[in-house]
């Protein structure tokens, strides 16, 4: 089912290089995009900022409720605490443990103040502000993922974020009681039935209903990605994130029956992309084994199976040297390492959007209950990008303090680099300082 490859193979390393090529993103490609796609997210971001609330309606009775209208759009708290009521006790109990957990995480995380650069009558130094407002965003079209809110909101909430506006599709898994149990677990006020690329342009340029914000953040489908494109720049944005993926380094020490597991979980995802690479054929082996056996039984075996044909590899080397080196140009969302030294592994691995040491740490840990949020860079981003964290919610502000010595050491300086740029205004803002 899997396709396994070995690098020693020309054709093989040709075929792994055409499975890289398809997750790259092609900048060109996405800075111009032209097609039907792109001209249909432009035409919704108009109608949004053009009608508001109408547009929301409008793209909701289209995409999700064709019954939708504008008294919908804002989810009430009375709304919430009735879904919260039918959720089940031990569905509760994971999702306060999950928003606990990952604010624990994000909490350490918060960056301290750096120390101060000290020069004589100088002082420079660096603080961290939260930003005033962040729209979540988090998709409903296929399943219900309460776990991709907490991973938004626990960040944005640690960080200290003013005004959270939350977005979800209205379809059936938007609605969901579990979706609306963890927007009142989690106190948020703000929360709209809003879906794809009219949301995004909702809160972009804000309507009626839902406010405008400083950054969206969040995963979505191409829609999303290319309204979120489109508007950077007019609002911040996190990141262009596409197909979930995994990367599984492995050698002989890994538990087949685990590896397995993990790449069969990512593959479940509509669609998803999977990578082992081994020195080990007998794992390799075992692995494809495994797959082949457990698929057969499970709910979403259809794209399971075609993620694992399409968009996946088992890759067989006897250097882990140069099989790290392929996983650094993959550069994957999630990375597992099951090897008798996981710790040297890591060292020279650099490009990952998490890392998960040994066998005992699957990528859904991650997913639910570890900390790290499960909002990650893909198609190779990792080489430049990282995950939401509470750094996605901050901001870096330099602080410069001179004192009158300070300014003196340095003032021939400034005025030099100033008048060469034939900036006598700059200049002049210094020596105007010492004038008597």
């Amino acid at each position: 089912m899997i396709p396994m490859l070995r690098l020693k193979n020309e054709a093989d390393r040709k075929q792994i290089e055409a499975l890289i090529n398809s997750l790259r993103l092609d900048p060109a490609a996405v800075a111009l995009a032209s097609d039907d796609a792109a001209a249909g997210v432009q035409a919704t971001l108009r109608d949004v900022a053009q009608r508001g609330d109408a547009a929301v309606v409008d793209a909701a009775r289209k995409f999700d409720d064709p019954e939708f209208d504008a008294s919908m759009i804002r989810v009430t708290q009375e709304e919430m605490d009735a879904a919260a009521k039918r959720t089940t006790a031990p569905q509760l109990a994971a999702l306060r443990r999950s928003i606990a957990q990952v604010r624990e995480y994000q909490s350490a995380m918060m960056p301290a103040e750096p120390p101060a650069v000290l020069r004589d009558g100088v002082w420079l130094g660096m603080r961290y502000t939260p930003l005033d407002s962040a729209g979540l965003y988090f998709p409903g079209g296929k399943a219900s993922y309460p776990s991709t809110l907490i991973m938004l909101a626990g960040p944005a909430q640690v960080a200290g974020v003013k005004r959270i506006i939350v977005c979800s599709p209205p379809s059936r898994y938007g609605r969901s009681d579990l979706v609306l149990a963890a927007c009142r677990e989690l106190e948020l006020k703000e929360v709209f039935r809003a879906g794809g690329a009219a949301a995004i342009a909702a809160m972009a340029f804000g309507t009626e209903s839902i406010p405008r914000v400083d950054k969206i953040v969040g995963p979505g489908n191409r829609y999303v990605q290319l309204a979120k494109r489109a508007l950077a720049g007019c609002v911040g944005i996190d990141g262009f994130l596409g197909p979930s993926e995994i990367l599984v380094l492995a050698d002989d020490s890994a538990a087949p029956q685990c590896v397995a597991a993990d790449l069969i979980a990512q593959a479940e995802h509509d669609p998803g992309s999977c990578f082992l690479l081994t020195t080990s054929e007998k794992l390799a082996y075992s692995v494809a084994q495994e797959i082949d056996a457990r698929v057969k039984t499970l709910t979403r075996r259809t794209a399971i199976e075609k993620a694992l044909r399409e968009s996946s590899a088992i890759v067989i080397d006897a250097s882990m040297d140069v099989l790290i080196e392929l996983g650094n140009r993959i550069a994957a969302e999630h990375v597992n390492i099951q090897t008798i030294d996981d710790q040297s592994v890591l060292r020279k691995l650099r490009h990952a959007g998490a890392v998960f040491l040994g066998r005992y740490s699957p990528v859904a840990a991650g997913d639910y209950v570890a900390g790290p949020s499960h909002c990650l860079p893909t198609n190779t981003t990792a080489r430049f990008s990282s995950g939401v964290s509470v750094y996605e919610f901050l901001k870096r502000s330099s602080v410069v303090r001179y004192e009158s010595n300070g300014l003196k050491a340095d003032a021939d300086a400034i005025v030099e680099l100033a008048n060469a740029e034939g900036l006598d205004a700059h200049a002049a803002s210094v020596t105007v300082r010492f004038e008597k």
